[in-house]
């Protein structure tokens, strides 16, 4: 049973930026009783693999003021410009096949992957550590990471595995982690010749099921869904993992599920009840060890992938149709909010 301790972290800030923070989390020497262990004194020391650095008077960033910043560019010079020297150049060590592909998919994702990697995002006034992944793949060997949600947060696994790909390697989805139920899908990356998940990744589009709002558990039917894709049980799996991210969100629309007038009033009274539901879940069943990240879904619009630069001033969605009510996304976070401050998550 958890205590009141149990660490909960809102994080409004793009994908990837998780994965960043969960190496500057487990790089610390951490105290079980921290009410912020995502926090770091100005002057600590922090261990990242057999080096030790010293993070200067700057404090490391949290999810907040990591926030602050600009878009800095880098021209990366890539020749020639193929899969394999792209590869080279951002250190991915990537699978031969993974879903999205992306810069795989043709020569014009290529270009544009090339483009988009000549951007990094600097923080203004606090401190990132640098990114290790020998460290970071052996701190997640022995503390396993768990990503629950849709396709955004398969990219961000997806990532994640061609970052650490020298160290991780796909392996046969653990038993305990599918629960026995062969309709589970499941992608697990393990660490060198061990076959215990590392990283795993559970595609759930709304983490519980629409039908009757309950968490269901291997061999439940997954229910009724407003889109493609999979609501997998997730809930089974916790025990095994120290760190659990969770998101979503982008598949939720009106619909007579949630009233008579398929308005977004009643699609955010639904999202209130059922993130209520998971909630008071994982406030019941998460131990003291473990952490869970609550990752928000940053909008795009419908036309963002014409775009080849970041936009100074990004374009709000504005509701019209072919824009999934991204729109909404920021009443989602606020009621993901509301539910950290109503149970008073440490």
């Amino acid at each position: 049973m958890a205590t009141s301790s149990t660490q909960f972290i809102f994080i409004s800030i793009p994908a990837a930026v998780i994965l960043l923070w969960l190496f500057i989390w487990s790089s610390a020497e951490q105290s079980s009783q921290l009410s912020s262990p995502l926090v770091s004194n100005s002057s600590a020391e922090i261990d990242i693999g057999s080096r030790t650095k010293n993070v200067a008077d700057k404090q490391l960033c949290t999810p907040e003021t990591f926030n602050n910043g600009q878009w800095i560019r880098r021209p990366k010079t890539i020749r020639p410009l193929n899969t394999q020297q792209f590869e080279k150049s951002v250190g991915y060590t990537c699978p031969s096949k993974f879903a999205h592909k992306c810069y795989q998919r043709n020569d014009i994702e290529l270009q544009r992957s090339k483009k988009i990697v000549d951007y990094t995002w600097k923080p203004e006034g606090c401190t990132v550590l640098p990114f290790a992944p020998s460290s970071y793949a052996k701190h997640l060997s022995e503390h396993p990471l768990l990503l629950v949600g849709d396709s955004i947060t398969q990219l961000q696994f997806e990532s994640l595995a061609c970052l650490l790909g020298e160290h991780l390697t796909s392996t046969k989805p653990s038993v305990n982690v599918t629960g026995g139920d062969r309709k589970i899908k499941v992608d697990q990356l393990s660490y060198r010749d061990s076959d215990d998940a590392a990283v795993a990744y559970l595609r759930s589009d709304y983490l519980l099921r629409l039908d009757d709002f309950k968490l269901i558990v291997p061999f439940e039917d997954e229910g009724d869904q407003l889109g493609k894709g999979h609501n997998f049980p997730w809930v089974h799996a916790l025990p095994m993992f120290d760190y659990i991210v969770i998101n979503t969100g982008p598949h939720w629309h009106p619909n007579f599920k949630w009233g008579p007038h398929q308005s977004e009033s009643e699609l955010k009274e639904a999202f209130k009840q059922s993130m209520r539901i998971v909630f008071d879940y994982l406030k019941e069943h998460i131990q003291q060890h473990q952490r869970v990240w609550i990752r928000s879904t940053p909008y795009g619009h419908a036309n963002c992938a014409q775009f080849t630069s970041p936009q100074a001033i990004p374009f709000a969605p504005t509701g019209q149709p072919g824009e999934y009510e991204w729109h909404m996304f920021e009443t989602f976070d606020h009621i993901w909010k509301a539910s950290q401050r109503q149970h008073k998550y440490t």
